[in-house]
């Protein structure tokens, strides 16, 4: 005799779910531009000078700061 085992899903715990992931994917967003515009202000706050010392040109700003978002 074969045995078969019936689950219910509720349609609400996958709503649920899927508006968790949604402010998740939000909150990550956010989390992301902070970082990106902390870090753009720290750099371009920096003189010519400061930055060359550290092996940046003004012209890395930019990158550096998408590059250190993408890592949050």
């Amino acid at each position: 005799m074969a045995h078969t085992a019936h689950t219910t899903r509720s349609a609400g715990f996958g709503f649920s779910r899927f508006l968790g992931e949604i402010f998740d994917n939000i909150r990550l967003s956010f989390a992301r531009q902070r970082a990106y515009t902390q870090t753009f202000n720290q750099l371009d706050a920096l003189s010519d000078h400061e930055l060359n010392d550290i092996g940046l040109g003004r012209s890395d700003i930019r990158d550096i700061a998408r590059d250190t978002a993408a890592r949050v």
